[in-house]
């Protein structure tokens, strides 16, 4: 299962490099440079999350990776916050989505000032409520196209197909990060399934990116 594991990292890997070359191969798409710049982030990071792969049985180099997650994932959430937020036009869903946003901000900030050494460790918890305040504002926007009058074209709207991979991604790992103490405690092996299983689901998210700049037809304003 660990050599699964590390042979789906590498794959996923690749679909994001794949991305990222996608992404800048199509630059004319300025709206979605929100997303180029998540990419090249998540690429960095995984990057980096490899080299440390290398060095796990070293405690410095761990601190090391733990930090890069956690400053990753307030780098993660505001991009994908202003993917939505420039696409939401409903002035009390936008409201929501930067009361959300602030309220992860804090969260963090609280979370890692209370408890010791949370700064330089996991925590699943925190990604979990990560992934449901990336949930809510997909709803928003699905919501928002769905009722338009406007005549979109789902299967090819870029801003549609991202939205959905962002959906289809973090709904899925939400459940996972709360459970993921139960889960190790009760079935290690389990655990490893799932993190197979979370490289696979990150890897189609990108899928969705790639598809996203590939779409021919114009974005809608609307």
């Amino acid at each position: 299962m660990e050599t699964a594991n590390q042979i789906t990292d590498w794959i996923s890997l690749f679909v994001i490099m794949s991305a990222l070359i996608t992404s800048f191969v199509y630059g004319n798409r300025k709206n979605l440079l929100s997303i180029r710049v998540y990419i090249i982030a998540s690429f960095i990071f995984n990057l980096i999350a490899k080299v440390f792969d290398y060095h796990s049985k070293n405690d410095s180099y761990n601190y090391i990776g733990e930090i890069v997650l956690n400053i990753f994932s307030l780098l993660e959430i505001s991009l994908l916050y202003y993917f939505l937020f420039t696409r939401i036009k409903n002035y009390k869903f936008r409201i929501i989505i930067i009361i959300f946003l602030l309220t992860y901000y804090s969260t963090c900030i609280i979370f890692w000032a209370v408890k010791k050494n949370s700064f330089y460790a996991f925590s699943p918890d925190l990604f979990g409520v990560e992934c449901l305040f990336i949930v809510i504002p997909c709803f928003f926007y699905i919501y928002e196209i769905l009722n338009s009058d406007l005549p979109v074209n789902l299967n090819s709207d870029p801003n549609f197909i991202i939205t959905c991979g962002i959906l289809f991604y973090f709904s899925i790992s939400a459940p996972s990060y709360f459970s993921w103490y139960n889960l190790r405690l009760m079935a290690p092996s389990f655990l490893r399934i799932l993190i197979l299983s979370n490289s696979i689901f990150y890897a189609i998210l990108f899928f969705s990116f790639m598809k996203a700049h590939i779409c021919t037809i114009p974005n809608l304003k609307r």
